[in-house]
């Protein structure tokens, strides 16, 4: 039912479309052209592209009340279903969201547990600089960012 209104106004709308402005024109060299844009500093004549009337829209179908019954059983079926395959596909997204948030939500706390384990266990402890060597934290910058590696805990892992 749905696909057939579809149909019927992509047929009337087609017509409009087509209804594009053509131009046509002699060049310099004598040759006859046609185009959809005018020519500069040409005479031109326009064809096709006639105006007609736009046709009657058909009268819109009165919308039930709410709580008024519909008269067409099979319409009313179509509509029911539909409205419960959007709903379970907008539960599924939900669920889809909710799904990957806690798993980012977990791989956040497993990373910031990991960090704060290596500075907890001691030693020397390095970072990679730019050029991808080797540059080792002094005892104030392994006091810091044990410090930023328990506010990551705290953060994540709620």
């Amino acid at each position: 039912m749905m696909h057939s209104r579809l149909l019927l106004v992509a047929l009337l709308l087609l017509p409009m479309m087509a209804m594009a402005d053509v131009y046509k024109w002699k060049d310099t060299n004598g040759t006859t052209r046609y185009s959809d844009i005018p020519p500069k500093n040409l005479p031109y004549e326009t064809i096709g592209g006639g105006k007609i009337a736009a046709p009657a829209p058909a009268p819109a179908k009165a919308a039930p009340e709410e709580g008024a019954s519909i008269k067409d059983p099979k319409l009313s079926k179509d509509i029911d279903a539909q409205r419960r395959r959007d709903d379970a596909e907008r539960s599924k997204k939900q669920d889809q969201q909710k799904q990957a948030a806690e798993k980012q939500k977990q791989d956040n706390c497993a990373t910031a547990r990991g960090n704060l384990a290596n500075y907890q266990q001691g030693g020397r402890i390095y970072k990679m600089n730019a050029d991808g060597e080797r540059e080792y934290l002094d005892d104030s910058a392994i006091d810091k960012g044990l410090e930023e590696a328990q506010k990551q805990v705290d953060k994540y892992c709620k």
